[in-house]
């Protein structure tokens, strides 16, 4: 009788013990997804498609952007596409992938076609450091962080020369055909500079990342056209206080209603 009843409740704690295990398995849930680098930037500096190198439109490069833990933003020398992005195991997976309209020369667009198409496909992800290794089933693209491969312009003394306006809506477009307008920082916290149109200069103090500018003075010249409306989205920016970066020899600022200027240097 003992040695029955000393079966059966063994018996009994293997059963509670299998039952615990099942309990458990049932009761896990899947890991979180891998957060994103936030703030970080990567530049390609190779592209291979079946295993051979796929050459990018000359002059320009792949930039992947990360401004937040769970949204990219991708440029690759027209059109920004940007999106949520989460790191699920060895996957990037990008949801409503949302492009710029910029009409560019069609080489220019093919290449935004690839590259996006490219990033909503979900490939894998591999960063070890400063590289980044992306593939798909016939594509691989390696990138290096830009703070490494493209040191930042310094701010001051460079003269920053406008490429890129974009809209509250975040809308971009270049700048108009004929048209040029540049800025200048100098270690005093003076500011100088051509809107596309009028020259002008004023004062900026630079705190953190952002950069605020007293009154600008400028010429007077009557501006109409393409000169006139790129002169009203400079002065918009140059308004009170925006937000700045720089990424190699990109100049970018961001008003507070969205709108911005991107430069280069």
């Amino acid at each position: 009788m003992l040695i029955a009843a000393s079966m059966l409740l063994v018996a009994s704690l293997t059963a509670c013990a299998g039952d615990a295990a099942r309990d458990g398995a049932a009761g896990e849930h899947p890991a979180a997804p891998a957060t994103l680098p936030q703030g970080r930037t990567f530049v390609s500096t190779a592209v291979t498609a079946a295993g051979q190198p796929k050459a990018l439109v000359p002059g320009t490069t792949i930039r992947l952007r990360i401004p937040a833990a769970d949204k990219i933003s991708v440029q690759a020398g027209c059109n920004t596409a940007e999106g949520p992005a989460r790191i699920e195991g060895t996957k990037l997976v990008v949801e409503d992938f949302a492009s710029t309209a910029i009409g560019c020369e069609q080489a220019l667009q093919q290449q935004d076609e690839w590259v996006h198409g490219f990033f909503r496909a979900g490939p894998t992800w591999e960063l070890t450091g400063n590289d980044l290794v992306l593939k798909s089933a016939d594509l691989e693209l390696t990138f290096t962080d830009r703070a490494v491969a493209e040191p930042a312009r310094p701010l001051i003394d460079t003269k920053w020369a406008l490429n890129t306006v974009v809209g509250a809506g975040g809308t971009a477009s270049s700048v108009p055909a004929g048209v040029s307008a540049t800025i200048t920082f100098a270690a005093d916290g003076r500011v100088t500079g051509n809107t596309g149109c009028n020259a002008f200069g004023g004062t900026a103090t630079v705190a953190g990342d952002q950069i605020t500018f007293g009154d600008l003075a400028s010429t007077r010249r009557a501006c109409v056209g393409a000169a006139g409306s790129l002169e009203a989205d400079v002065l918009r920016v140059l308004e009170g206080t925006a937000k700045y970066r720089i990424e190699g020899d990109r100049l970018i600022l961001e008003a507070a209603d969205g709108s911005g200027l991107q430069f280069v240097g």
